[in-house]
Formats: C-alpha cells, sequence, structure tokens
C-alpha cells in the first residue's frame, strides 16, 4: 500500500451508528478478528477474547443499552479481556494498563480493516458492563472493555474538523 493510500483509509474511516439492513457475513467478522489478532500485545500476552455477535435478537437485546446506536446493527464484536492471562503474563500492570491499550490496538485494527473492505464501525464503551456480561455469558475473568457496531453504512458523515498540529505537536519539551 502506498503511502497516501494508508493516508486516505486514516482520514476516510468514520464512526457510523447507521447502518443499512444488509448482513455481515461470518467471513467478513472472522477476517475482521484476524487482523484485530494481529495488534501489538505487551508482553505478548494475547489476553484479547471476542465475541462476534449476529443473533438480531441479542442484538436488539444489547443495542438498547449502547448509547448513541439508536438502532441494532447487523453485528458487533465484543472486545474483552482476559484478566488472568493478562496477570500471568505481564503482572498487575497487564491487568492494569497493557490489556486495555491491546484492545485499543485491536480495536482500531478492526475499524480500520472494516473500513477497507467498505463496512461502518464504531466502538461504544458507554456500557453497562454486568448486561453485557450477562448477555454474552462470559466467564468471570473475562470483562468486556470495548464493542465495536458493524454494518453496511446508511450514512457517511463528514470528517470533523482536528485541532491544528501547532496545538499538539511539541518538540523536545512540551
Amino acid at each position: 500500500m502506498e503511502e497516501k493510500q494508508m493516508m486516505a483509509v486514516l482520514q476516510g474511516r468514520r464512526s457510523i451508528r447507521r447502518f443499512s439492513a444488509q448482513p455481515l457475513a461470518r467471513e467478513l467478522l472472522t477476517q475482521l478478528v484476524v487482523a484485530a489478532c494481529w495488534a501489538p500485545s505487551g508482553s505478548n500476552a494475547q489476553a484479547w477474547q471476542y465475541v462476534a455477535v449476529d443473533d438480531p435478537e441479542k442484538l436488539a437485546r444489547l443495542t438498547a443499552f449502547l448509547p448513541g446506536v439508536q438502532a441494532p446493527p447487523p453485528a458487533l464484536i465484543c472486545l474483552c479481556l482476559d484478566r488472568e492471562r493478562e496477570t500471568a503474563r505481564a503482572g498487575q500492570l497487564g491487568e492494569e494498563v497493557l490489556g486495555v491499550m491491546d484492545l485499543s490496538m485491536a480495536a482500531q485494527n478492526i475499524m480500520l480493516y472494516a473500513h477497507c473492505l467498505g463496512l461502518g464501525s464504531c466502538a461504544v464503551r458507554g456500557f453497562h458492563p454486568t448486561v453485557v456480561r450477562t448477555a454474552l455469558a462470559l466467564p468471570p475473568q473475562v470483562t468486556p472493555e470495548l464493542i465495536i457496531v458493524l454494518g453496511y453504512p446508511a450514512q457517511q458523515p463528514k470528517a470533523p474538523a482536528r485541532r491544528p498540529l501547532e496545538e499538539v505537536l511539541h518538540w523536545n519539551v512540551y
């Protein structure tokens, strides 16, 4: 991929909250999780777990608890952290910091790859963990950290303005 193509992908991805009714093939969801698994992982813990949801009834129940998502998406992926594995591989720092950082990078892989596949996505963190844990039957050591809703976009919002580099880039000292 050329530099300009990569920048176009980075600048073209948007948070999509409205999707067409077209279902997503499980093969696409699997490809997105493969992309996620290629994210960096502190201490190579790879303590991530993914729950892909494509059942319309379960999507409707979960969406009721996802602020900002007006209607059930065709699919979602819940990114979870296996805290036992993270602690065993990376200690307290892993459990408290690195595991969530790993999932953040995995989420970016999912959303960028989804964009390349013509899909829309939106990361959602404002959910009640107990509701998600129960709905997805997560074991006690696995915690839901982020949900990415997915589907074919029904809208393409414009890019919000970005702060000028002069406000965010500092050389050598703040």
